[in-house]
């Protein structure tokens, strides 16, 4: 069944259709396993990168993004809309585990007229994300703890493991 037709039925058997396609979507989430709330921010995009590259995305929203199907390897999701940049928040000096406990870096890039399509991941080794890091937060304030990657970074420092 294509997303249209989908819609159709919704519409035809319901009043409000976000709220049952929401709930449909939720009960999904919960029969995966997930136990984190479906509207945490990122979830959605980290749950459709590790389909793309067939990880397993991470239960509960603590630690890594995803790992390998093994479990040996961790992996950290950015994503951006084009335009954009790919954002690691609440990072600084103190937590640079949050980096280091990670194999694989994964920057996804979503078109920006429709943000359920991604169009490209790009896959950087930990050490180059760690080392950019350090430069960033060297210069950066003490009330910010966000550090932007640039897509030209990304392209300049990264390779292309999936494009459509």
């Amino acid at each position: 069944m294509e997303p249209q037709e989908l819609l159709t039925v919704v519409k035809e058997n319901t009043d409000n259709p976000l709220k049952l396609l929401l709930e449909t979507l939720n009960f999904y989430k919960n029969d995966e396993g997930f136990t984190q709330d479906l509207l945490t921010p990122g979830f959605l995009k980290e749950w459709m990168v590790s389909k793309i590259l067939n990880h397993e995305c991470h239960k509960t929203k603590h630690g890594a993004d995803a790992t390998s199907l093994d479990g040996e390897e961790y992996y950290e999701y950015l994503s951006c809309k084009e335009g954009g940049s790919f954002q690691l928040d609440r990072i600084h000096e103190g937590n640079l585990h949050r980096i280091t406990r990670n194999n694989k870096f994964y920057f996804a890039l979503y078109n920006k007229n429709n943000s359920l399509e991604c169009i490209k991941i790009y896959e950087a080794d930990t050490d180059v994300v760690l080392e950019e890091a350090n430069k960033k937060i060297s210069k950066m304030s003490k009330s910010s703890n966000h550090i932007g990657f640039t897509l030209t970074w990304v392209k300049e420092n990264c390779r292309i493991v999936y494009s459509i």
